[in-house]
């Protein structure tokens, strides 16, 4: 099922001609994001990335107790609007990604592979965005399990998107030294 699943994702977004909408979709996404964020976000409250990687009850507690309720509040709001920033990057990174493997030779299976790391990074970041909304709205009643389930799930798919931008760049870096002594010629 997870392979017939990457299969028709990969036939359906590794596509050159969805990259100005994905590239798009995301840009403004994270526009947005950042925007909201230095909006919202009081000062003394650490970000986003610092909540997402608090790994244990007491680093949560601490985060909460500088933020306060508002800090809280601000969390909250930009969890939400994260999680259409998931797609807007899972798109945007598989569409990249899947349209410089498309057709180049490598192996079909392990261009499924590669293919699907920003995919599992995105499941991973709204199973991290679940976890951490019912932390946030019940702060009375922390459980440190959910908190290192969440960080765990953030660092992996921070892992995830890191090998993802290597894997663009290295494709597009073959892709540019294949096309170079083409021009010459």
């Amino acid at each position: 099922m997870y392979k017939k699943t990457i299969n028709f994702l990969f036939q359906a977004l590794a596509v050159k001609q969805y990259l100005i909408f994905s590239g798009t979709f995301f840009i403004l996404t994270a526009f947005v994001m950042l925007i909201l964020d230095a909006q919202l976000q009081p000062l003394g409250c650490p970000d986003m990335i610092s909540l997402e990687l608090a790994f244990t009850k007491s680093g949560l507690n601490e985060i909460l107790n500088k933020c306060g309720a508002d800090g809280i509040r601000s969390h909250l709001i930009m969890i939400w609007v994260d999680y259409l920033f998931i797609f807007a990057y899972m798109g945007f990174l598989a569409n990249l990604l899947g349209s410089l493997l498309k057709g180049k030779g490598i192996d079909y299976g392990r261009a499924l592979t590669f293919f699907s790391f920003p995919i599992i990074a995105g499941v991973l970041d709204i199973i991290e965005n679940t976890l951490l909304l019912i932390q946030l709205q019940n702060t009375g009643s922390i459980s440190g399990v959910l908190i290192f389930l969440a960080s765990s799930a953030a660092a992996i798919k921070f892992i995830l998107i890191g090998i993802t931008i290597l894997l663009i760049l290295y494709y597009l870096f073959t892709m540019k030294s294949r096309l170079e002594p083409n021009a010459k010629n």
